[in-house]
């Protein structure tokens, strides 16, 4: 499927950002999410949207500031002699500068990697010419105006490319910028304020707008991940996930293409081996599919195909309880899994949750009742770190009691159901 007609795609003169995709990815459902995430996984970038256009704004104003410097030392002549050098080098940052611009807009804020190459490279010439035409100064860079123009020109790709590719690229550029600093300081008499000073405002934006575009699209991915997790609240007990939706849907247009063709008289009975041999593929494909997934609940689903709870929460439900769960105590036990999981994840914890085993209550006048008991064992976060919205999410579970022992913490929330909706 192309991406121009996958679920949660722009539409043909919409706006594809991120976030606009995001929102007609969850109102549209669980699939246009999961091509969403499948499409970001393959390209992290995060377009051409508010954050690309305030980038390229700023970093407008400081390639202007680097220009401005560059003219008012060619007017001085200082350093004598290096004006022409100088010249070229402006000359390579402002092709490196516009074009990027122009072909970030033109490509939806989607560098290419060769244009990405070509645009440092420019940069790389650039930084070096100057370098070339100051060279003796007992101050270097106190008279390099490129700086500005190079940080101007990394912070206007910080929307266009992944931010490792900025901050590595920012960190080559940190090496010049010490060498310069070193120089000034074996001269003798280098002055420290102006120095830092320029060092720091061509070196912290395009640093800051990297950090800044990486914990947005760890923000984005982060979401994402929640409403494919939150999709599955209303499945029924015993259900296929979105990755066996898929291929159900995969296995059935196959299926359907080859009947297509028996009815019209395009594929002749008895089929030729090839075609049999890939009917009976997809035949077998289809039982494997069905009967791996008959004991799969809803939170076997959330857990396995969420890439937040799926590495770290380890579930035991054999008797496959959870479906039992009503609508809003499914979605109070997500809460307080995703919680314990999710915004904890800089301390890397673990949970293992078990289920049950299935009670049914001794009392004869709730005979129609069942309980089963859910037990959340978490590892690595201390009960003081623990979120407090953990404990109304439960609380819509049942009756819940805590045990400390070993550094883990269990929490085990009593269910009690109606039996017959629990059939159901």
């Amino acid at each position: 499927m192309s991406d121009a007609t996958a679920p949660g795609a722009p539409l043909p003169g919409e706006d594809p950002t991120v976030l606009s995709r995001l929102v007609r990815a969850r109102q549209i459902g669980p699939r246009a999410v999961s091509a969403l995430k499948d499409d970001l996984a393959k390209d992290s970038r995060l377009g051409y949207g508010y954050l690309g256009i305030g980038a390229v704004a700023v970093g407008s104003f400081l390639f202007l500031r680097g220009l401005a410097a560059f003219v008012l030392d060619a007017v001085s002549e200082s350093p004598a002699g290096s004006t022409p050098l100088r010249v070229v080098a402006w000359a390579l940052l402002t092709i490196a500068f516009v074009g990027s611009a122009l072909l970030a807009r033109r490509h939806h804020g989607r560098h290419p990697a060769l244009v990405f190459s070509a645009a440092t490279v420019l940069l790389a010439l650039a930084l070096l010419i100057e370098t070339i035409a100051v060279l003796g100064t007992p101050q270097p860079i106190l008279h390099s105006s490129t700086i500005y123009g190079v940080g101007a020109t990394l912070l206007a790709l910080v929307g266009s490319r992944p931010a490792r590719e900025l901050l590595l690229a920012d960190g080559a550029f940190a090496v010049v910028i010490a060498a310069m600093l070193a120089s000034g300081i074996a001269s003798g008499s280098f002055e420290s304020g102006p120095s830092v000073q320029r060092a720091a405002a061509a070196l912290l934006p395009p640093l800051i707008g990297a950090v800044v575009v990486r914990g947005f699209g760890t923000l984005v991915q982060l979401e994402l991940d929640r409403s494919a997790v939150e999709s599955t609240l209303l499945a029924p007990r015993f259900a296929f996930g979105m990755r066996a939706s898929d291929e159900l849907a995969r296995l059935d247009l196959d299926a359907e293409r080859i009947l297509d063709g028996v009815a019209s008289g395009s594929i002749h009975l008895p089929l030729d081996p090839t075609l049999a041999a890939d009917a009976s593929s997809i035949a077998t494909e289809l039982r494997l599919l069905l009967v791996a997934g008959r004991h799969d609940t809803w939170l076997h689903h959330a857990i396995e195909e969420s890439e937040v709870l799926g590495p770290v929460v380890t579930l035991t439900d054999p008797q496959g309880l959870a479906g039992f769960l009503e609508a809003s105590e499914r979605e109070g036990l997500l809460s307080a899994v995703w919680l314990l999981v999710a915004e904890s994840v800089r301390m890397q914890p673990t949970l293992q949750i078990v289920i049950g085993p299935r009670n049914v209550e001794a009392d004869a006048t709730a005979a129609s009742r069942i309980g089963f008991p859910v037990a959340l064992t978490v590892d690595g976060v201390p009960r003081r770190r623990i979120d407090p919205a953990v404990w109304p999410a439960l609380d819509r579970v049942g009756d819940h009691s805590e045990m400390i022992a070993g550094g883990s913490m269990t929490i085990v929330t009593t269910v009690r159901t109606v039996a017959q909706q629990a059939a159901g």
